[in-house]
């Protein structure tokens, strides 16, 4: 079935969860352990999708969040992540929720 992206539907779910060919996407109108998309903007990174700029959520604010939401899902991935923010010299902050 398609799926309609009308503004005025999305807004009505909490979080909204899509699998495309890449592999599932969840989509968070206030992550959990964040004050919301300004809080993640601070450290947000620049991407050109196509002819499309967006921003991404830094790796530490990921792993914030994903901490706060605790799904089994969340929980199965985070060793992974932390394991390479580490390799990376990435510092890890707490939920500020």
């Amino acid at each position: 079935m398609p799926f309609d992206p009308a503004p005025q539907l999305l807004v009505q779910m909490a979080m909204p969860n899509f699998t495309c060919r890449y592999g599932d996407c969840d989509l968070a109108f206030h992550p959990s352990g964040t004050d919301g998309f300004e809080d993640l903007m601070v450290c947000a990174t620049a991407v050109l999708i196509g002819d499309t700029q967006a921003r991404v959520a830094a790796l530490a604010d990921v792993i914030r969040s994903k901490r706060a939401a605790a799904r089994p899902k969340d929980l199965r991935v985070l060793p992974t992540l932390e394991r390479y923010a580490r390799s990376r010299g990435i510092e890890l902050r707490e939920a500020t929720e």
